[in-house]
């Protein structure tokens, strides 16, 4: 309580005694003669159309982000005069043609201040009266008009918006661009009729000829084949062109890790019989290379992990790897073996191993494995995977109070084969705006596989994130799942294959690994079956700092026959995120709802972590 006292007292500034009967003014310190002027704080009044922070945006001056840490700015009359016509021309983007903006200068002697108050009067709004489509032949015209005007963002009525006019030009180049009309040429004019308060948006399109796609050009390459390059884009000799298919096969030479820089152009001076050849560009990353990775978090605290990458050692378009982690939890080296195109053209061969510590809060597990996957991809969303694993498993350190202690404490080998399918059209896997993220996988141990268990383990992930109609508003969901199955011949399930929800990346409000069934010491004890579901309203709160709402809910079930089955947990809280380009900084604060009887000391829970939640 003392920290967090101190720190406000630091935020807070120095103390000025305003509210003191005995501040005096001859108290206050005397400015130098010779001291500029400087802006102390920047304000509006009457912005409705236009919000403060896209008018900071636009403007010279600064609103001063601290009382301590930073200093005022320079007052500079000729920039407040350039900073009131750019917001004049800020309503004039958002349709109002006849906003006055005018500036108060309030000045404080005592301490050379000056608060600059941005005054607008913005009228009303200038309307859309008329929207015309402009194509050079008839035929043009009947063929696209219908589908062009949906692309229109701006309707009759509607206020006008500049960002929304050009932006329906971007969305009908793309359209056209998109089938096979790469040459596509859109002219706009908006007519504005200041006293009138109308405007008429005129926008000539002409698609141009169609095009198909020719020979694919190579150049950058130096280790890797041209013939590789080409056999990773989505498109082929004679198609129609499309924009989209381009973008595809960018990202898909990006995927590969072998490039650093790829570009795609179409070459539209050397169209010829009504195909344009396309140049690929790429700039490739070194043969070998090495990273550091640094993370925190609540459980595993500080995160190190090393990671050594070889590019196309073997010679065949492979990349091996070897990472090593280190956290208060987790201890391990991992190879990964990628071979692409392997057996068939969509498929690559992936084979991992490694040694590996985990250490829980019911056990501490040394594992030694190996993992070779044939992963298939549909399409950009879609893809599938079917793989074998082996692997040694030996309890190091049994910490629950478990029924059989000498069958937890056992080697256990385990032979199973996973089989998995992933859809996954999220724009960002640290942050993602907006797009959906499925996974189900099923994993199958028997003793026909040589497995010392016989179980079979679906587990299955549902995650979308919904933009909201309010500019950097979301909201995110998350639904998991998940069962394990003994079959005959395996009595029991040991507790390195169970389910132990709660924490940070869980349901927040209770403590890592310690939501459904405890021992009489609190340690967890998993479960066979497990649900876990969230729901959160992300939201911006200033500049790169954001807040959250959030509800979870879960358990974990000692089996499926248990009393308690399918009585779900649920927790409130809230958070802040702020924004770097490794991934938003998490905060978050849960707290629990309908703890159970035998509940845990607290009933909330903090963790500090980065990325989102889900």
């Amino acid at each position: 309580m003392l920290a967090l006292v101190l720190l406000v007292l630091f935020l807070a500034g120095p103390a000025r005694a305003w509210d003191d009967p005995d501040y005096l003014e001859e108290d206050r310190p005397a400015p130098q003669p010779d001291a500029p002027w400087q802006v102390v704080s920047v304000e509006f009044k009457g912005f409705e159309a236009v919000t403060p922070a896209q008018a900071r945006a636009v403007m010279e001056h600064k609103t001063p982000p601290g009382a301590v840490l930073s200093q005022p700015a320079p007052y500079d009359a000729l920039k407040v005069q350039r900073d009131r016509r750019r917001l004049e021309q800020l309503f004039q983007q958002e349709g109002y043609f006849r906003a006055q903006v005018s500036v108060q200068e309030v000045r404080q002697a005592w301490d050379k201040g000056v608060r600059l108050i941005f005054v607008a009067r913005q009228g009303e709004p200038t309307k859309v009266s008329e929207v015309q489509l402009l194509w050079p032949d008839a035929e043009a015209r009947q063929a696209w008009q219908p589908q062009a005007q949906k692309l229109v963002q701006l309707k009759v009525g509607q206020r006008l918006q500049l960002a929304r006019y050009e932006q329906s030009k971007r969305d009908i180049i793309r359209f056209f661009s998109n089938r096979s009309y790469p040459m596509i040429k859109v002219q706009g004019q908006v007519r504005v009729y200041r006293w009138e308060r109308q405007a008429v948006i005129v926008l000539r399109v002409n698609p141009g000829p169609r095009l198909l796609f020719g020979r694919v050009e190579v150049k950058g390459n130096r280790r890797l084949s041209a013939k590789f390059i080409r056999q990773e884009k989505t498109f082929s000799r004679g198609q129609p062109f499309s924009l989209e298919a381009m973008e595809q096969t960018q990202q898909a030479l990006l995927d590969t890790g072998f490039f650093g820089v790829v570009t795609l152009h179409p070459q539209y001076n050397k169209v010829a019989d009504g195909m344009i050849p396309i140049l690929v560009e790429v700039q490739e990353r070194p043969p070998h290379s090495v990273q550091l990775r640094l993370g925190w978090g609540n459980e595993d605290l500080l995160r190190v992990g090393v990671q050594w990458v070889n590019r196309n050692l073997l010679g065949l378009n492979d990349t091996f790897s070897v990472e090593g982690k280190l956290s208060a939890i987790y201890a391990g080296m991992v190879g990964t073996l990628k071979v692409p195109r392997l057996p068939t053209h969509s498929a690559n061969l992936v084979t991992r191993g490694g040694i590996e510590q985990r250490d829980s809060e019911a056990f501490i597990n040394n594992r030694l494995f190996i993992n070779p996957a044939v992963e298939y991809r549909l399409d950009k969303e879609w893809s599938w995977y079917l793989g074998y694993n082996m692997e040694r498993n030996r309890i190091r350190e049994l910490r629950a109070l478990v029924p059989d202690p000498a069958f937890e404490n056992q080697t256990f080998f385990i032979s199973s084969v996973p089989l998995g399918i992933i859809y996954d059209s999220r724009n960002s896997v640290l942050d993602a705006t907006k797009g959906t993220y499925f996974r189900l996988e099923v994993e199958m141990a028997s003793e026909v596989l040589g497995s010392e268990l016989s179980f079979i383990r679906p587990v299955a992930d549902l995650r979308h994130v919904l933009p909201l109609p309010w500019q950097r508003w979301y909201l995110a969901l998350r639904a998991s799942a998940g069962v394990v199955y003994a079959l005959p011949g395996t009595d029991t399930i040991p507790l390195i294959r169970r389910f132990f929800p709660g924490g940070a990346d869980s349901v927040r409000g209770y403590p890592w690994e310690k939501l459904g069934p405890l021992d009489r010491g609190g340690n967890p004890l998993g479960g066979e079956s497990m649900v876990v579901g969230s729901l959160e309203l992300r939201f911006p709160l200033w500049g790169e700092l954001g807040g959250v709402l959030f509800a979870d809910a879960g358990n974990a079930w000692d089996d499926l026959l248990s009393q308690d089955h399918g009585v779900l947990r649920f927790t409130s809280g809230f958070g802040l995120r702020y924004n770097t380009p490794v991934g938003p900084i998490r905060l978050d604060f849960g707290y629990q709802l309908n703890p159970p009887d035998a509940g845990l000391d607290d009933r909330y829970e903090v963790y500090l972590s980065v990325g989102q939640a889900f």
